[in-house]
């Protein structure tokens, strides 16, 4: 009886545990943004991101990145050019920088998690 007892028990833990981590973790809201230029190190983009309302989906955060600018070094090859407007994901990068001789202006840095709805700027 004790050994049902303790097999039903640790059944109970092992279901609750899957169910547990079967939950999708929270992504980042996609924000508004434009490349607007190379940063100071060859490899990094400074992305100005636009003013936008709160994310509205569910299971999404918008985090510290509400607006302004901001530079990363993961931007996707293909999405490179001045002046595109790109809709992404982003989380901020404490790990890495640009190393610029001498420093004019620092952003905080980011990496790009997914980047969707891309458009050129028709100035």
């Amino acid at each position: 009886m004790k050994s049902f007892l303790y097999i039903t028990f640790l059944y109970l833990c092992l279901s609750l545990l899957a169910v547990s981590c079967s939950e999708s973790a929270p992504q980042p809201a996609e924000i508004q943004a434009e490349v607007v230029a190379q940063d100071c190190e060859q490899g990094w983009y400074i992305l100005k991101l636009e003013e936008g309302p709160e994310a509205d989906q569910s299971g999404a955060f918008v985090g510290q990145l509400h607006g302004g600018y901001v530079t990363t070094d993961n931007l996707p090859e293909a999405y490179r050019q001045m002046g595109q407007r790109l809709s992404v994901a982003l989380e901020l990068n404490g790990e890495q920088s640009p190393r610029c001789p001498t420093v004019y202006r620092m952003y905080p840095t980011v990496k790009v998690m997914k980047v969707s709805q891309v458009s050129s700027d028709n100035r």
